[in-house]
């Protein structure tokens, strides 16, 4: 697989997965398609872009190579927040389940075996985190508002407060999403930013009055090891979707037009 990142190691073509992850957890990034056929899209979503039910069988089709039960996922409608929602196996529903109300929030928790927790990204960045000591695993959307907001400090609130984890142990993993090269914003970001722990992630555009970089990366990076993680212990994959439309997809880059692609984790029996 030609994808140039700092996470080790791949899976079938399909995505990248965390250094961290190991017998005990499937823990994955994917991608919009399978490299061995790039001309075969896999859009998970259901917005529209394409027919629902291909989106539905886009999703098994993962689940199955990462063999993941397709009858025990949890995806949730996603809202730029910071809520983070516990799930159960008695929570869940089939991956392809397009009828169910899915709970608001932009984070999901759990310490069940075989429970696969989902996040749909198509520039927002995917946070992955494992607990090896209380096998706990958690996923977050984090676009620029759930960063400022601290949704990564949040699911760490929550490992350690109902789940029994501590900071130190936690493993995170930040996946593909916009990076600084490619996320200019403007003042209603900057001001959002400027003052907090995060500023060192915003950077201003020489000679563009009111014009930011602003690297999602680096300011979840930073969150999390306020919260208590060891620097060594936060994995970045270090792809950018807008520069890697080959592989991603990016609603920036694609001009709103772009489908999603998805990012999973969930536990296995060790």
């Amino acid at each position: 697989m030609h994808v140039l990142t700092n996470i080790v190691g791949s899976h079938g073509g399909i995505g990248v997965r965390p250094r961290w992850a190991d017998a005990g957890v499937c823990a994955m990034f994917l991608f919009r398609h399978d490299d061995a056929w790039p001309a075969v899209e896999r859009d998970v979503s259901y917005a529209g872009r394409i027919d629902p039910n291909d989106a539905a069988d886009n999703r098994s089709w993962f689940f199955e190579r990462l063999q993941l039960p397709t009858d025990c996922a949890s995806f949730i409608r996603q809202v730029h927040g910071t809520d983070v929602i516990a799930i159960t196996r008695t929570s869940t529903t089939d991956v392809a389940d397009r009828a169910s109300v899915r709970p608001q929030g932009d984070a999901q928790v759990t310490a069940d075996v075989g429970v696969a927790l989902g996040i749909l990204v198509a520039d927002c960045a995917p946070v992955l985190f494992y607990d090896p000591a209380r096998r706990v695993v958690a996923v977050a959307h984090s676009g620029w508002r759930g960063t400022v907001k601290g949704i990564s400090a949040a699911v760490v609130a929550r490992m350690t407060e109902d789940f029994g984890s501590r900071a130190d142990d936690i493993r995170a993993a930040i996946g593909p999403c916009i990076r600084r090269c490619c996320y200019e914003v403007d003042e209603t970001v900057a001001r959002q930013v400027r003052g907090t722990h995060m500023e060192r992630a915003l950077f201003k555009r020489f000679g563009q009055d009111g014009k930011y970089w602003f690297s999602l990366p680096d300011a979840i990076r930073i969150d999390l090891i306020r919260a208590g993680l060891r620097p060594e212990h936060v994995d970045d994959c270090g792809l950018c979707t807008a520069c890697r439309t080959n592989h991603l997809f990016s609603h920036r880059r694609e001009q709103g037009h772009a489908g999603r692609q998805m990012a999973i984790v969930a536990l296995r029996e060790p």
